[in-house]
């Protein structure tokens, strides 16, 4: 059953099409409408139609600017417009857009049942066979594991009606405990999974600086029992496809607070710890000896340590907590990353034994800068390593960029390198996201079959990667700025010109 939404400024149309045509019947859900576009967008993103039939002259927000957004938004969402005007302009701007059908009115119902019909009927022979996710929970592991591509994602969520639209994302990583953490934590609208003895929490949020608020609350909660729990907390992203990245550092995190917690020094300073936990964020120190650089050590240092010099009133066990926190965060990572030798371990072994005689927030400082610089002249040293990397992932992408499911989590497998790890590697290196890469990888390649082939449209598609010929003339247009029966047409222009000359 495909779910219709409808968009008309005018009551007396919007009833007669809602009533006149028998939906269930015809194999829809008629799932609501509104008189105008500004009233109509929140509704669609709530309601999650497989069409879109709108008008196009309306109030606050007309027709096209509406089609325009649900395009770019939820590019599986197919529009039929209907317009009171038989402008060749308006016909032209939807053509642009990729809506499915354009019709003049007035249109009668069985006309409109008849449009109906052929766009289901198109959107049933292109249909892709996915994975049967069965539960919202599997779905969301699927999610955390990085395995379903970005149209996967799109067909599960709506088929499970999970709403996963958002512009922002993180996941959250804790020890189960009590139920009464879980009702707590369930105001903020996770979506949660359990994993092994963990739950797992997926955060979303339109507004970043929201989303940041939440976790500041969410923190502060986790650290404010009588026994602070185990978490982990991941990076924030902005795509769905990259919730694994978030995942991945979630659990990183969530191992390091795990060695730290089990010094027995903490248990006699849990206080101590509870302010520690709730003041700085380890997940900075991790990124730094990932991708630090010598030049950013002593901003990095002030950045990191700047609750330190904030207290009034610094006891030597905090200074000397924070430090440990600091150390053992640093052998953690030692002991779990291929990025150092075992000559880096022993070289900061001697200095480790050092907390003991800092007392001041100066000598805070000169500590850990002894600490960090060997390791920061050891990347340094090591960094041209990215390159056989990077030359690694355009490899996979020339070879596969046909392949639907290419995707991060799949090319970070084929260089042996986390998903989480590898982009920020290609980004830092290469100024640019690998799915900006492999977008632009496949557009290129659409152009050259554009200009040597007459491939229709949807073979195109299909030749580079998608499975959704619509959805490809989506991303075609927003990197080049045209469709692809524009960018044909200026192909021919200029070889014309250049015949002549």
């Amino acid at each position: 059953m495909k779910k219709v939404f409808l968009v008309d400024d005018e009551a007396v149309i919007r009833r007669g099409i809602a009533q006149k045509i028998d939906w269930e019947n015809e194999g829809f859900i008629y799932c609501g409408d509104a008189s105008d576009g500004e009233m109509a967008l929140p509704l669609i993103e709530k309601h999650q139609p497989d069409i879109v039939i709108t008008d196009i002259k309306m109030p606050f927000m007309d027709g096209l600017t509406l089609s325009k957004i649900v395009k770019e938004k939820m590019p599986h969402v197919k529009i039929i417009i209907l317009s009171g005007h038989d402008e060749f302009e308006y016909a032209r701007q939807a053509i642009r857009i990729q809506v499915e059908e354009y019709c003049l009115k007035p249109v009668s119902s069985q006309d409109l049942i008849t449009i109906l019909r052929k766009v289901k009927t198109e959107m049933e022979n292109n249909r892709t066979l996915f994975t049967n996710i069965e539960t919202k929970e599997e779905l969301y592991e699927q999610l955390c594991k990085g395995s379903l591509s970005t149209e996967e994602i799109i067909h599960q969520a709506k088929n499970l009606q999970v709403d996963l639209m958002a512009s922002y994302y993180t996941v959250l990583v804790i020890e189960k405990s009590e139920e009464m953490i879980k009702q707590t934590l369930s105001s903020y609208q996770p979506l949660l999974f359990v994993k092994e003895t963990k739950w797992v929490l997926i955060l979303k949020h339109d507004l970043e600086h929201m989303l940041l608020k939440q976790l500041k609350e969410i923190k502060h909660f986790l650290t404010s029992h009588h026994q602070p729990l185990l978490f982990g907390l991941g990076s924030i992203e902005t795509r769905t496809e990259h919730i694994t990245i978030a995942y991945e550092n979630a659990v990183e995190a969530f191992s390091y607070s795990r060695a730290i917690q089990s010094y027995t020094f903490l248990q006699a300073h849990q206080d101590v710890h509870r302010e520690l936990m709730q003041s700085f964020d380890r997940r900075k120190l991790i990124h730094f000896l990932k991708f630090g650089q010598l030049h950013q050590l002593d901003t990095f240092i002030q950045s990191y340590a700047s609750f330190i010099h904030q207290k009034q009133d610094l006891s030597n066990v905090f200074l000397y907590y924070f430090l440990l926190d600091f150390t053992i965060t640093i052998r953690h990572h030692l002991d779990e990353s291929n990025q150092f030798d075992n000559d880096c371990k022993e070289m900061i072994k001697p200095l480790e034994n050092k907390i003991h005689q800092v007392r001041t927030k100066e000598e805070m400082i000169h500590f850990m800068k002894e600490i960090l610089h060997p390791l920061l002249v050891h990347h340094d040293h090591h960094s041209s390593k990215y390159g056989k990397v990077i030359k690694q992932v355009k490899q996979v992408i020339t070879t596969r960029y046909h392949e639907p499911g290419l995707s991060l989590q799949e090319i970070a497998k084929n260089v042996n390198i986390s998903a989480s790890y590898l982009s920020n590697i290609f980004s830092k290196e290469m100024d640019q996201t690998i799915t900006e890469y492999l977008t632009k990888t496949r557009m290129d390649h659409a152009k050259e079959l554009l200009q040597t082939t007459n491939n229709k449209t949807y073979e195109i598609a299909y030749k580079v990667g998608f499975n959704d010929s619509h959805y490809f003339c989506h991303i075609f247009k927003k990197v080049t700025g045209m469709t692809t029966k524009e960018y044909k047409n200026q192909l021919a222009k200029t070889l014309s010109t250049t015949s002549i000359t």
